[in-house]
């Protein structure tokens, strides 16, 4: 934890204490930039960690002849995932001479500055998972695999497996395969099922791909009669912290078995107090308490190319 004292700018002699200075300049005092909650679902735990199952429910009956038993089936119980919350946090510590001469409201600026740091820090903890789908690096998914991958498995005895990774370049045809691929999805009994997709995240240098994609009247990047029949099937997401100038995705956000969660049980707080020795400094700390994770991936399509 540093210290802001009165000289903290080096060069000079206690520069904080001038008043030719008119202006100070601070290109980080700035709205906090947090897009997590439109790629998770936020929810809030009283627990040190949660824990979500998975199972798959009753298969299809089957024909009976007269006087046949009715079978009897069992659910498939597998893997579980745990949400461990972790802390975070961060703080400065002021002196009693900067408290009583600084020139600038120090200390209200850089709390202020604290409060902001500790959201978007929760932010570029999310944006981990994000920027790595193709990767275990930072989560893995109910069947160990990435959140990105081409073979990830069912529960039925053959197993059915499921791609939910497009490598390839935003597009017409890239988006085309992406809707195709929720209208013929695989449960964990192998069967078929359908999801409504209703977001496409895209990294900011693919905004005007996708606003024409998804908006234009007829289909775009052609000269024909045909319609776009992908206009405001989706809702264009820019997200910032999604560092792949190639990487997009498709989302079914709102279906209730999207897996994509955040775990809160503290969000960020302010402590301040006198510092414990005889100096009258003051400690001013933050704490926050959460952890980012993915259960099951099939309701995320990821393009990249």
């Amino acid at each position: 934890m540093g210290i802001t004292r009165t000289n903290w700018d080096t060069t000079t002699n206690k520069e904080v204490f001038k008043t030719l200075v008119r202006k100070w300049f601070d290109s980080t005092d700035r709205e906090a930039l947090v897009e997590y909650p439109n790629l998770f679902k936020t929810l809030t735990t009283n627990d040190d960690y949660e824990r979500h199952g998975r199972y798959a429910g009753l298969d299809y009956p089957g024909e009976l002849d007269e006087g046949e038993n009715i079978p009897i089936q069992s659910p498939k119980f597998n893997d579980t995932k745990d949400y461990t919350q972790t802390a975070f946090g961060s703080g400065f510590r002021v002196t009693d001479r900067m408290k009583r001469y600084n020139k600038i409201s120090a200390v209200e600026k850089f709390t202020k500055s604290l409060k902001r740091m500790q959201l978007e820090g929760k932010d570029v903890q999310g944006a981990l998972i994000w920027n790595n789908l193709a990767a275990t690096t930072y989560t893995n998914t109910f069947d160990t695999l990435a959140v990105a991958t081409n073979s990830h498995t069912c529960l039925d005895s053959t197993p059915t497996t499921y791609d939910n990774y497009g490598d390839a370049a935003l597009a017409v045809a890239s988006l085309e395969n992406a809707l195709q691929y929720f209208d013929y999805m695989y449960d964990d009994q192998g069967n078929i099922f359908t999801a409504r997709p209703d977001t496409l995240v895209v990294n900011y240098t693919l905004r005007q791909d996708a606003e024409e994609l998804l908006k234009s009247s007829g289909k775009p990047w052609e000269q024909s009669n045909t319609i776009n029949p992908y206009k405001d099937e989706l809702k264009p997401f820019v997200y910032h912290r999604l560092t792949a100038a190639t990487t997009w995705c498709v989302l079914a956000k709102n279906h209730p078995n999207y897996g994509a969660f955040v775990y809160t049980s503290l969000a960020p707080d302010l402590k301040v107090k006198d510092a414990p020795d005889t100096t009258r400094d003051t400690l001013i700390t933050s704490l926050q308490y959460f952890d980012f994770d993915v259960d099951d991936s099939r309701l995320i399509y990821v393009g990249d190319g």
